[in-house]
């Protein structure tokens, strides 16, 4: 990019409007640069919610139905289901 802006003197007329172009396509080439690094890492914040949320539904099963004679398994699968938003799927 900083090649073809050095070659691209001789097109302009005015050393400032070249300055300006270059900035200017610098900024928008940096805006859609954050853009994309945003857009990955909330879909990867995502995916990992996701995964963390299967996990937790597996064990909040697990608990469910090794709870039936225990009653601090049954105490602690309704915590873990209230504290990350779980709904009771029976």
């Amino acid at each position: 990019m900083v090649a073809l802006w050095v070659v691209s003197i001789p097109l302009w007329k005015d050393l400032h409007e070249w300055q300006i172009a270059i900035h200017t396509v610098g900024a928008v080439f940096t805006l859609l640069l954050v853009v994309l690094l945003e857009n990955a890492s909330r879909r990867a914040t995502e995916a990992l919610q996701e995964k963390l949320n299967v996990i937790a539904e597996a064990l909040a099963a697990l608990l469910d139905s090794s709870a039936q004679d225990n009653p601090e398994l049954k105490k602690a699968e309704e915590k873990l289901r209230e504290a990350v938003g779980l709904e009771d799927r029976h």
